[in-house]
């Protein structure tokens, strides 16, 4: 009995300690990772509870790596069923908020957060609740929460006092981190010296690396490019020893954009061409947009302008991606918070009602017409307050309806249409979908307006809004160019579903009973359609394709559905309607 329990705790240790293993290879070496979590999962028997819910938890971790959401999740609530303990879990819910993130259900992210540090602040034990905190920070910074990521790393240090040499050495990164992201530079290069020597002093090499990164940001910032390629060039040689690919990527890009100011062209475009053979992943938008920001200056200043405009293309359509994720972060963020908010002044406002009821029913004992009056008076503040906030709510959507919208049709205005087609397109060619553009031209519509008048013209106009949009995908953005041409941008379409969805608004629009407008005559439509290449870096090319393809099917005869092909060349628009 004493040799088989002596041997389960060998096992058990060996366990703990493949598993750790693991864990310091997540965010070095991601293979080696895998092939120890695969190693252990295939002893999943023998496991304890705990240790299975540590395992799930770190197979989690390997899908989050690779942008797998979904699947990560799904090891979370595997993680989940083996009631881990206290660190576990709270560590499991932190992964839930990355996921969520992937999924870019950011309000969902930032609610998980709140209810995360209300159980991170009943811990009883100190280290587990600095540990906790130092996770949490690792999440505000992907959520670019920077004011909060100031405040739990600043709790953190006060919390540790030192005490816990690897605690501290992440709460003074991430308090040097939040300085750098707030702008605060001076503050934050002094801080990532002390985080840089304390880190070295205590053997954490790789915090004292990321400080050393650090450094070299503030220094790029403070276009000190000199010192800059200093720093980065350090840093880039410890990350390398550590191959840590992520922060390799981004020292890369840095030395793109710092090799460019120092008037040294061809060693930005050695750094550049490495991150811009990167794939284009959640995780390399940053570095390849500042990257081929790089090599556009570089070909601009040897006198290569067109692929100088090429690469500024692509870097700012990598900006509006980046963008738009920031504003959704940040609209999500300000809601999280409101929601906080709303809930204490609720909380609050129970408590005040509560108060008010008694002091209230204390007034109608001793005055009961005293109290009838005051109570009307309350309900008729509160209902005007309501029926005014419904008001400006109302007005607000309306607004902001009528500048996204077309006047006469309802359905989206050009500005609107091409912004929205403009992020799908983005995203299609990121992961390598189809994406085709219907361009729709009515034919002879002048002749319309100037036989029936323009009243009917305008009735032939919604009239055409509302077949279409009666057949049009969920996903598709419909849009009203100008005049009697129309859009639709179609996701996820290839070119011969896109001829024959087109084909088919064709026929559906001859069918149109006229009668009802007053007189009667036939409407038809010349469609032009192109779908992208992996060429393409945005969606003007392919309404200009789509563009020649209508002009040809006017030229044609009308009434016609025409797709792009490289034998069209570049007409001058001459024909009428």
């Amino acid at each position: 009995m004493l040799l088989i329990s002596c041997a389960v705790f060998a096992n058990a240790n060996e366990i703990d300690a493949e598993l750790d293993i693991a864990e310091s290879f997540m965010h070095t070496d991601t293979q080696s990772a895998i092939d120890k979590l695969n190693s252990v999962l295939s002893h999943e028997a023998e496991l304890s509870s705990s240790q299975k819910s540590r395992l799930y938890m770190l197979i989690s971790l390997k899908h989050l790596y690779v942008a797998e959401y979904k699947e990560a999740d799904i090891a979370l609530e595997r993680a989940l069923s083996f009631n881990p303990p206290d660190d576990i879990l709270t560590r499991i819910y932190l992964y839930k908020v990355t996921v969520n993130i992937g999924l870019k259900d950011y309000k969902q992210a930032f609610t998980q957060l709140e209810i995360n540090l209300a159980r991170i602040h009943n811990y009883q034990d100190n280290s587990i609740k600095i540990a906790t905190y130092n996770r949490l920070l690792n999440v505000y910074l992907e959520l670019e929460a920077y004011d909060e990521m100031l405040r739990i790393s600043r709790l953190a240090l006060d919390l540790n006092q030192g005490k816990n040499p690897k605690n501290q050495c992440y709460s003074m990164l991430y308090y040097s981190v939040a300085h750098l992201r707030l702008k605060k530079l001076q503050q934050a290069s002094s801080l990532f010296s002390d985080t840089e020597e304390y880190c070295a002093e205590q053997g954490f090499p790789l915090i004292a690396v990321m400080s050393v990164k650090g450094r070299a940001i503030v220094a790029y910032e403070n276009e000190d490019y000199q010192q800059a390629e200093t720093l980065l060039l350090t840093s880039l040689d410890g990350y390398q020893k550590f191959k840590f690919e992520v922060e390799i990527n981004e020292i890369h890009s840095y030395l793109g954009m710092t090799y460019f100011y120092l008037g040294r062209f061809q060693q930005a475009k050695l750094f550049a061409d490495k991150v811009n053979q990167l794939p284009i992943a959640p995780n390399n938008l940053l570095v390849k947009k500042r990257v081929n920001e790089a090599l556009s200056l570089v070909a601009g200043k040897q006198g290569q302008f067109d692929k100088a405009y090429q690469y500024q293309v692509v870097a700012n359509a990598l900006s509006l991606q980046i963008l738009n994720e920031q504003k959704v972060k940040e609209n999500a963020y300000q809601m999280a918070r409101f929601d906080s908010v709303e809930k204490n002044r609720e909380t609050n406002s129970l408590m005040q009602d509560h108060e008010l009821l008694v002091q209230q029913k204390d007034l109608f004992m001793k005055d009961k017409s005293s109290s009838i009056m005051f109570s009307t008076l309350l309900v008729g503040v509160s209902v005007g307050l309501l029926l005014l906030l419904i008001s400006a709510w109302l007005q607000r959507n309306q607004f902001m309806k009528q500048a996204q919208r077309d006047g006469l049709t309802g359905i989206y205005n050009r500005r609107t249409g091409q912004e929205l087609a403009e992020n799908e397109f983005i995203e299609a060619q990121t992961i390598n979908e189809p994406f085709s553009v219907l361009l729709m031209d009515l034919d002879l519509f002048k002749n319309i307006n100037d036989q029936f008048g323009h009243a009917t013209g305008d009735w032939t106009l919604k009239k055409v809004t509302s077949v279409i949009e009666t057949i049009i995908r969920p996903n598709d953005i419909f849009t009203r160019m100008g005049g009697e041409e129309f859009a639709i941008f179609m996701p996820k379409l290839e070119q011969p579903a896109a001829e024959e969805f087109a084909e088919r608004i064709r026929i559906e629009l001859m069918g149109i009973n006229t009668r009802y407008s007053g007189h009667e005559f036939t409407i038809t439509v010349s469609c032009g359609v192109s779908t992208a290449n992996k060429d393409d870096l945005s969606l003007d090319p392919l309404i200009q394709r789509a563009d020649l393809a209508l002009y040809s099917a006017k030229n044609n005869g009308r009434n016609c559905v025409v797709c792009y092909n490289e034998l069209m060349s570049q007409p001058t628009r001459s024909f009428s309607n």
